[in-house]
């Protein structure tokens, strides 16, 4: 039997954790049983389906002017409804929401089928044919032992980050920093940050431990990971949490909001602990906890990571995308 030929509509962006690294993981998770190769403008022979890799790039004409089944693949759900949150672009968000909608929703219905990564943006797709593919991260590669002894480093990884809770994240340590004045815990916030966030998250930060650091590459991600205690993901809003993810394959107890798909990566006091978005006195209760008690560290830490090492396996990522693409094509 050949294998399936696939055209991926590829258009990078420039965060580490958005199209190209999806384009990574689909050829590492594919390798050997299925022949993808990525375009930034599609062919118009020589492939069985097109994979549009991120709705975000793509336009009406990659979704409706193919000869083959076309599917989408949708990695947030931002453009459908509009959260306010404090940042200095607020107003074009909001602005971007309402252009961004129509043209979206437009591509999904005209699609073939859609591929999305979490239950959470799965609710916001009405095109009738929906698969939900978890993301693989490199389980091996992040591996450390949970047990071993971690700074007091508190990590939150990727773009955009006040929307990602930068803000309540400060708000916490200066809870912590107030009421518990020995406290050791620091933060570092990873990745290529928009200007105008970094610089008002420096101003807000001044008088606590908190430093930006851009141009990681993966391997040096992965030994930040290995020495934290914490990633942290305090969305408004949130499509997964892949940082979540990474963290907790090295062995970090992972914090996040109760926003979009984080609970599908945290269970609450078994794989990790959540708080409501925005609430920074709960937080920073529970950062204190985790400092506080060795035990629950640990217990979080090994529970977390065995729970990824099950979930989000490249075998389940390959599984779940084959299956899909064998059922678009069944269906053409």
């Amino acid at each position: 039997m050949s294998l399936i030929r696939v055209a991926g509509l590829y258009r990078p962006g420039k965060a580490r954790t958005g199209v190209s690294s999806y384009a990574d993981r689909l050829k590492k998770a594919l390798a050997g049983a299925v022949e993808i190769e990525f375009f930034s403008h599609l062919p118009k022979s020589g492939f069985d389906l097109v994979h549009i890799l991120d709705v975000k790039g793509a336009t009406l004409d990659d979704a409706r002017k193919q000869t083959v089944p076309v599917i989408a693949d949708l990695h947030d759900y931002y453009w459908a409804e509009y959260r306010f949150f404090w940042s200095v672009d607020a107003p074009l968000r909001w602005l971007f929401q309402k252009r961004r909608k129509p043209r979206y929703q437009k591509i999904l219905d005209s699609a073939d089928a859609v591929i999305v990564h979490s239950r959470a943006v799965r609710e916001y797709v009405m095109n009738p044919k929906v698969f939900l593919v978890p993301i693989a991260v490199e389980y091996e590669k992040l591996y450390a032992n949970p047990e071993s002894a971690r700074e007091p480093l508190i990590l939150l990884v990727g773009r955009d980050d006040w929307r990602k809770g930068l803000g309540t994240l400060i708000s916490a340590l200066r809870i912590l920093r107030k009421d518990f004045p020995g406290n050791p815990f620091r933060a570092e916030v990873i990745g290529d940050e928009y200007l105008h966030g970094e610089i008002l998250g420096k101003l807000f930060s001044l008088g606590i431990h908190l430093e930006f650091r851009s141009g990681r590459s993966f391997e040096q991600l992965i030994k930040e990971y290995q020495r934290a205690m914490i990633i942290y993901l305090g969305s408004w809003q949130e499509g997964f949490g892949l940082s979540l993810a990474e963290g907790m394959a090295a062995g970090c107890v992972a914090v996040g909001s109760d926003a979009g798909g984080i609970p599908e990566v945290i269970q609450d006091g078994k794989t990790g602990i959540l708080f409501a978005s925005g609430e920074n006195l709960e937080l920073a209760a529970k950062i204190q906890a985790v400092l506080e008690n060795e035990e629950l560290r640990k217990n979080l830490a090994r529970r977390g990571q065995k729970f990824v090492k099950e979930n989000f396996s490249m075998d389940k990522m390959r599984e779940s995308l084959l299956s899909a693409y064998l059922e678009v094509l069944k269906s053409a």
